[in-house]
């Protein structure tokens, strides 16, 4: 994994023959500014435009600096790799690697989608004299080679009384970064024993960002599959207790008892039938019931827009989760389609047949609901890994 592998050489401080320094603009579905930085109105200050120093350089390019989306700029320095099988082998930059997966781990840390858009600078430290400026400064092609993927913009919501006019802004609410925070998180990136599953898990959660609109029901399983790539790890030798893995055969211990055996054989049967499952519907609750909280549930979401009786309550998670996984794998393997009410919440405004028939039985809870529980569990266990009680993004009133 050639990210990890950039994340060592910035934390090792070496530089191998042949470095490149490449730039790449990125654009961000939101605001971001240094939070560090001690000033009245951020959008006026030219320093809460660096984001990051180490071990890669991140400012806001954008002009006016709230502009939307939000246009970064992202400069790092990458040697070049090589692969090779029993007959070929060939060298090549990773920079484009390098650079998508750091923007999956910030989207994944920001709860903002952060994509690159095209690669604009290449300069090699290396000059080779026929070639003058060219040698080092190598202009890159840009048409037909930049995309920008964002979410789109959001249509404000205005109240008309007799009274007033209210006007309800809905653009993403701002993000402020701690460049120190996110840089020591880097650094210590490495130590995380799970490091390269994370960038897994981020890498589905941020195409999952890129889909939530366009494509909720296809969303909803990348980000089953991120959680997934995280339990496997976090859980990796859970089982229930003996008691628990009986309940589950009751059918084969009730047939041992049928052919003869014992109260003690019919159970260690029961046990032995247990042996390979993988138990993954467990897991998959558990993992994010042991990272949730009822408190931080019941907080007004600030991002998306889920109608309060589409929430789970609290008191309701592990029920749903539940039927979350049993929807998820009855649409896998039958091709059964999720409901349409999966698609609400990703924009203020509400298509009519989205609704669900009955809203007092509304299933499977919108994705834009479960974004948010992904993205709290996901981000729980990448702090505890990484040892560290400082959120990096911090979304601002």
């Amino acid at each position: 994994m050639y990210a990890l592998g950039f994340l060592k050489e910035r934390s090792e401080e070496k530089l191998s023959t042949g470095a490149v320094e490449v730039e790449y603009r990125l654009v961000c579905s939101g605001e971001l500014y240094n939070r560090n930085v001690k000033t009245g109105d951020w959008r006026k200050s030219g320093v809460a435009r660096i984001l990051l120093r180490t071990p890669f350089e991140l400012f806001v390019a954008s002009e006016p600096f709230e502009d939307y989306p939000q246009e970064l700029c992202a400069r790092l320095v990458v040697t070049r790799a090589s692969e090779s099988d029993h007959l070929f082998a060939g060298g090549f930059l990773p920079d484009k690697d390098v650079i998508e997966d750091l923007c999956s781990l910030l989207t994944l840390l920001s709860r903002r989608l952060i994509a690159p858009v095209a690669k604009i600078r290449e300069r090699h430290s290396t000059e080779i004299e026929v070639l003058g400026s060219y040698g080092t400064d190598v202009p890159i092609p840009m048409m037909g080679h930049s995309k920008v993927v964002s979410w789109k913009r959001r249509a404000a919501t205005i109240i008309t009384t007799p009274q007033q006019q209210n006007i309800i802004v809905n653009d993403p609410p701002p993000v402020g970064v701690d460049d120190d925070a996110l840089s020591g998180l880097f650094k210590t990136f490495l130590t995380i024993e799970h490091a390269e599953n994370i960038v897994h898990a981020a890498r589905l959660y941020r195409t999952s960002l890129e889909l939530i609109e366009s494509r909720p029901d296809i969303a909803y399983q990348l980000l089953i599959s991120a959680v997934e790539t995280l339990m496997t790890v976090a859980l990796e030798d859970y089982k229930p207790d003996e008691a628990e893995q009986i309940k589950t055969k009751q059918h084969v211990q009730k047939q041992a008892k049928n052919y003869g055996l014992t109260e003690a054989q019919a159970n260690h049967l029961a046990l032995l039938s247990c042996r390979d499952d993988r138990w993954i519907k467990r897991k998959f609750v558990k993992f994010l019931m042991d990272r949730l909280s009822s408190i931080s549930l019941a907080e007004k979401d600030r991002l998306f827009f889920v109608p309060e009786h589409l929430r789970p309550p609290p008191e309701d998670l592990e029920k749903t989760l539940k039927v979350i996984y049993d929807a998820r794998s009855t649409s896998l393997h039958t091709g059964s389609p999720l409901p349409h009410s999966i698609a609400i919440g990703t924009s203020p405004r509400m298509k009519v047949h989205d609704l669900p028939l009955n809203p007092l039985k509304p299933g499977v809870p919108p994705v834009a609901w479960f974004e948010r529980v992904v993205f709290l569990a996901a981000q729980m266990f990448l702090l505890n890994q990484a040892a560290t009680e400082s959120f990096p993004f911090i979304e601002i009133d």
